[in-house]
């Protein structure tokens, strides 16, 4: 089956700019979001909020540095469409969740998982609130991580470092009413092991 066709049946999902960011400090985005089967899409305004990555700066070990986030191999592949809120519904939800929001990105992925019955990719806690007060279905990092993992066959030390470079570079760590804090918890325990 070609990856369009492939893709024209997976199951739509806008991904906001924290979650996109966890999956970009890993060096694995293309990886996870493949893994997981669904059509990926990305608001305009969360490209422009993904702006940079941290990373590990291999000139002095312990310390960081900001790198641009280049989306385009992953917009060019087709892997992440760019999308927008259109017509005056869409629009209207999308000033109804800006009012909630001051990252337009949140408000237009709210905006389109609710017009359009697509599943929103977050981590963020009033995000993941609204859009289940919404009927939004929810997919946060640690699922798709998990989905990664089991599809890649990732080994223990792998699946830790990643879990480990979201941690570190991207400043996240599920609670413990996330799906999957478990599974992620464990994971970086044995990774340690």
């Amino acid at each position: 089956m070609s990856r369009k066709l492939r893709a024209a049946s997976a199951q739509p999902v806008v991904i906001d700019a924290c979650c996109l960011i966890d999956l970009l400090v890993t060096g694995q985005a293309e990886g996870i979001l493949r893994a997981t089967g669904h059509a990926w899409h990305l608001p305009v305004a969360v490209q422009a909020e993904a702006k940079y990555v941290r990373q590990h700066d291999p000139d002095n070990p312990g310390s960081y540095k900001n790198l641009p986030a280049d989306l385009t191999p992953l917009i060019e592949s087709g892997l992440l469409a760019v999308c927008q809120p259109d017509g005056a519904h869409e629009q209207a939800r999308y000033v109804h969740y800006a009012t909630v929001f001051r990252s337009d990105g949140e408000a237009k992925c709210l905006a389109l998982g609710e017009c359009r019955g697509w599943v929103l990719a977050t981590d963020d806690r009033k995000a993941i609130n609204i859009a289940k007060e919404a009927g939004i279905t929810v997919l946060s990092c640690p699922e798709l991580i998990k989905a990664w993992a089991a599809t890649a066959r990732a080994s223990r030390s792998r699946i830790a470092q990643v879990l480990a470079d979201i941690q570190t570079l991207a400043q996240f760590q599920p609670n413990h009413a996330m799906p999957e804090y478990a599974w992620w918890i464990e994971q970086i325990s044995r990774g340690m092991q």
